[in-house]
């Protein structure tokens, strides 16, 4: 009995050593700035977060809110170096400010991003920047078309300074700029001179007038006066944002800010109205329209894992009565819901925050496919809609994984469990 009294007793203090290890580490945390709970506000559980905000286990602000996150990796827009694209260890290579889940240059530094024929590969790391098939080091033009110059080289370069015609604003190098020289081939000013009204991609249009000289095209228009016409240009608003990854390809907005994140910028979007899952998911929140709550996005999680369930309606502010409940589990499914019903008072901007200790979580112990129905209800009728201030939506929960004990809690079960042994133990050797 001595003996198994031992190992019970190096057991349980080993356990509880370790959860107290735990503590201490995730204290450490705290003082660190990475404190939290996924999708949490406001303190609580680990005693260090004190009302900042705490979203996707990080600790990054001072006030009682929610923070944007549009990619949900943890990092908040302001702080993340890609806000677009899920990148929780925030790499980057070449220190340019640019992650290189996003960077277009991961291994070359380019803060500017340059991207000339919108390839999603930056000039500062694409051997061929314009596509034109001929490489950088030999390009007449490299950051503009023009492929004809290996065939014909004179031609692409009748004044032999090492610039292409369509990057060279005198041709012929006779001191008349292009744009104003009757013959921008040949010095000279006789406009019957074979030459003069070359038209070297058929569309009908004189090189010596035509925007993209290399690319055929009935629209000679400039609409960011680069002198590179639109049929041919990668940046059409001349911002620095390729056209291929630009919210707004024809309104200059270099900081691409899209508040309502449905992939239009804010300077061209004709209405808002803020997505909640993704732009294809038609979940968003218009606040002109009829009353709408909405779950969170559809997520995926490890069987036993503890999440927050998330509301956002289209009043922000507006009290708001909440009911969740699971339509939908595999068939022997095994689930919890806390604190399933409640009221909710304020967001930031569209999310809202729980009562403290009476956020709605839920928890799946059993793996497979889960539909968890938000019913919220406006606890004041709605002026602009009198009498429609209930709605339902449903979000789909996928938990993976199985069962098991690597959780905080099912840690501090078990340790309880031994510590109760041992104390057993003690109690029938006293008696």
């Amino acid at each position: 009995m001595n003996n198994l009294f031992k190992v019970v007793a190096g057991l349980a203090f080993a356990v509880v050593g370790l959860l107290l290890s735990n503590i201490a580490f995730a204290q450490g945390e705290c003082t660190g700035g990475a404190c939290g709970t996924p999708y949490e506000s406001g303190g609580g559980g680990c005693g260090c977060g004190g009302g900042s905000i705490l979203i996707n286990n990080t600790d990054m602000g001072d006030t009682y809110q929610y923070a944007d996150d549009f990619d949900i990796d943890g990092w908040e827009d302001d702080f993340d170096n890609c806000p677009f694209a899920v990148n929780a260890d925030q790499a980057d290579a070449d220190g340019d400010g640019f992650g290189d889940a996003c960077d277009n240059c991961a291994g070359s530094a380019n803060v500017e991003q340059a991207d000339a024929d919108g390839d999603m590969l930056g000039n500062a790391c694409d051997n061929d920047a314009d596509n034109d098939g001929v490489g950088n080091n030999v390009d007449s033009c490299w950051l503009i078309p023009n492929p004809g110059q290996v065939a014909e080289p004179s031609a692409d370069d009748p004044n032999g300074n090492g610039l292409g015609n369509v990057c060279d604003p005198d041709d012929d190098g006779d001191g008349t700029p292009d744009v104003s020289d009757p013959c921008p081939l040949l010095t000279g000013t006789d406009s019957s001179l074979p030459g003069c009204n070359n038209d070297g991609d058929g569309d009908g249009i004189p090189d010596s007038i035509d925007l993209c000289p290399t690319v055929a095209s009935d629209v000679n228009t400039d609409g960011d006066t680069d002198l590179l016409g639109d049929a041919c240009d990668a940046d059409l608003d001349n911002d620095g944002v390729p056209n291929a990854i630009d919210n707004c390809r024809t309104l200059a907005n270099a900081n691409q800010l899209n508040a309502d994140r449905d992939g239009f910028g804010d300077s061209c979007d004709p209405s808002f109205c803020f997505v909640v899952d993704s732009p294809d998911s038609g979940r968003c929140l218009n606040p002109a329209s009829r009353f709408f709550g909405r779950p969170g996005p559809d997520v995926v999680v490890n069987v036993g894992e503890v999440i927050r369930l998330r509301i956002f309606t289209n009043r922000p502010d507006a009290p708001t009565q909440y009911a969740w409940r699971v339509t939908k589990s595999p068939a022997g499914g095994a689930f919890e819901v806390s604190n399933p019903t409640g009221m909710v008072r304020h967001s930031t901007p569209w999310e809202f925050h729980y009562d403290a200790d009476r956020a709605a979580t839920f928890v799946a112990r059993t793996a497979g496919e889960y539909e968890v129905e938000l019913q919220s209800n406006l606890v004041f009728d709605d002026g602009a809609y009198p009498g429609l201030t209930t709605d339902k939506q449903v979000m789909k929960i996928t938990a993976e994984g199985v069962t098991g004990c690597n959780s905080f809690g099912g840690s501090t079960s078990m340790a309880w469990v031994l510590l109760g042994g041992l104390a057993l133990l003690g109690w029938r050797r006293r008696s």
